[in-house]
C-alpha cells in the first residue's frame, strides 16, 4: 500500500467519522440566541405553558411552519414547540422540571452544516459556500424577536394566572443577536 492509498483512506475515515459523530440533537455551539423564565412549585403548568406559547404564535397570523416535538434539553427528553424559520434556523419553546420548580425555556438554534464538520479543511468550506446577506440577518433578527416575544407573552400570562411577579421570574434574552 502507497502513502498516497494510505493517506487517502485516512482523510475518508476521517470524514465517515465526523459524520458519525453528527447527530440531529441540537449541540450548544449552535445555540444563536436564549432566553428563560423560573417559576418556582409550579412543576405542573408546563404543558399549559406549551399551550399558551403555541396559542400566542398562532394569534401572530404568520405563514411559518410550527410543530409540537420531544427536546432534549439538560439531559431531559420532554415536549417541545419547534418554530420554523428556514432549514437553517428553528425556535425552540421548551420547559424543564426541577424538583417542584418549572423552568422555561427559548432557544433559537442554527444547525450545524455538514461542511463545517469536515476536520481540518470543513471551516474553510464552510466559509466558501455559505453567505449571510443583510437582508437575512434583519428577516433573522425579526423571527427571533416575534417568537422570544410568543414566549415571554405565554409565561407572563402564567405568571399572571399564578399571581407571580414577573420582573423576578423572567430574565432577559442574551445571545449572539443581542439583547431581544
Amino acid at each position: 500500500m502507497s502513502f498516497t492509498s494510505f493517506f487517502v483512506i485516512l482523510i475518508i475515515a476521517l470524514v465517515v467519522i465526523a459524520v458519525l459523530r453528527m447527530s440531529s440533537r441540537p449541540k450548544e455551539e449552535n445555540v444563536v440566541q436564549r432566553w428563560g423564565a423560573y417559576l418556582p412549585g409550579k412543576k405542573e403548568a408546563g404543558e399549559e405553558y406549551l399551550e399558551m406559547a403555541e396559542k400566542e404564535f398562532a394569534s401572530r397570523n404568520t405563514d411559518l411552519r410550527h410543530e409540537r416535538i420531544y427536546f432534549k434539553l439538560a439531559s431531559k427528553e420532554g415536549p417541545a414547540l419547534r418554530i420554523i424559520h428556514s432549514p437553517t434556523y428553528s425556535s425552540y419553546i421548551a420547559y424543564d422540571t426541577t424538583g417542584d420548580d418549572l423552568f422555561l425555556h427559548y432557544v433559537l438554534y442554527r444547525r450545524g452544516d455538514f461542511l463545517y464538520a469536515i476536520p481540518m479543511v470543513g471551516w474553510l468550506f464552510f466559509r466558501l459556500f455559505h453567505n449571510v446577506f443583510v437582508h437575512d440577518h434583519n428577516k433573522l433578527i425579526g423571527f427571533a424577536s416575534m417568537t422570544i416575544d410568543c414566549a415571554k407573552e405565554a409565561a407572563g400570562d402564567l405568571m399572571d394566572k399564578f399571581n407571580m411577579d414577573r420582573t423576578k421570574g423572567i430574565r432577559p434574552s442574551s445571545g449572539k443577536l443581542g439583547a431581544l
